[in-house]
């Protein structure tokens, strides 16, 4: 049996890279709450002002068509703020990350020769 790896602990950016489907959706929804929270309220007011259409009430159509677009313009609010917070949570540049990260790896690097140099 091989000895253990250092490459094996995966990396919390790596992780989030490797889910898929729902729980890759449930991460990002958890991440940025109000972005989940304007789409349904979007949906709410465009459902509503379908029915108001179709019912033959041209004014409260109107007004929730307007409450849609409001909706929206807050969703998109919502997508880049939550962006920027998340990119800047750490007060670091990505470029600052990334020469972290690859600081990071090139010690696991070195430890791994370490260990199977050892192990020899």
């Amino acid at each position: 049996m091989p000895p253990p790896s250092s490459f094996d602990a995966i990396d919390p950016e790596d992780q989030v890279q490797q889910l898929t489907g729902f729980k890759k959706l449930w991460y990002k929804c958890k991440e940025q709450p109000l972005v989940p929270i304007g789409v349904i309220a979007t949906i709410w007011a465009l459902s509503k002002s379908a029915i108001s259409i179709r019912q033959g009430n041209s004014r409260k159509a109107n007004k929730y068509l307007t409450t849609r677009v409001a909706l929206q313009g807050f969703t998109i609010a919502a997508m880049v703020g939550g962006t920027a917070l998340l990119n800047n949570r750490d007060g670091k540049t990505k470029a600052e990350r990334e020469v972290e990260k690859a600081a990071r790896r090139k010690q696991l690097w070195l430890e791994e020769l370490e260990r199977q140099a050892g192990v020899k």
